[in-house]
């Protein structure tokens, strides 16, 4: 069986890990929520330079002669 009697350090131990548990989730929202801004950010980069790449002439025929 688990014991989770911390007897008299208790009422320090529980809540630091209650708040060791918060700011972990957090970092982790945070990893998330930024992995998913830069995807879309690269996303509409890639966007970009693909309309640039198909408005862009295209290159005039090589003139090296070729035997």
């Amino acid at each position: 069986m688990l014991d989770f009697d911390a007897s008299p350090y208790g009422a320090y131990v529980w809540p630091a890990f209650a708040i060791t548990a918060l700011v972990f989730i957090g970092m982790i929202v945070s990893a998330f929520s930024h992995a998913r801004h830069w995807r879309a950010r690269t996303e509409a980069l890639r966007q970009i330079a693909e309309q640039a790449e198909a408005a862009r002439p295209p290159a005039p025929p090589s003139e090296a002669h070729v035997p």
